[in-house]
């Protein structure tokens, strides 16, 4: 069985890697943002589900129980930042995408306060 630790280290590193990698396509090639950036983003987006899943399995909730609403906060800007992430993927007008790329990375932000806050 992995261990809580184990699961916050994959999380966080999965994070890192997420908006490191978001930051090399938005700054390469058109093959790389096409195709190798759009596949490298969508394995590291699961692994931070799967790693956020395993710790939420750690910290004690049971299947079926009902989430607090901040993890369902969390849940919910997991979702928005893939939403984000295929909109700047979409959009040609570098304005657009810039902004949108600043909404991405205001709503990890807003993820890592929830979690650190736990307000609701």
């Amino acid at each position: 069985m992995i261990s809580y630790e184990t699961y916050k280290i994959l999380h966080l590193i999965f994070i890192l890697t997420f908006f490191s990698s978001l930051g090399f396509v938005a700054s390469s090639s058109e093959l790389v943002q096409n195709k190798l950036g759009k596949i490298i983003l969508g394995i590291v987006s699961f692994l931070i589900l799967a790693a956020g899943m395993g710790l939420i399995a750690r910290v004690g909730f049971k299947h079926g129980e009902a989430f607090p609403l901040w993890l369902n906060l969390k849940i919910a800007a997991w979702l928005l930042v893939n939403i984000l992430l295929i909109c700047i993927f979409k959009i040609k007008n570098s304005k657009q995408k810039a902004a949108l790329a600043l909404l991405l990375i205001l709503v990890g932000w807003g993820a890592v306060w929830l979690v650190l806050s736990k307000p609701v």
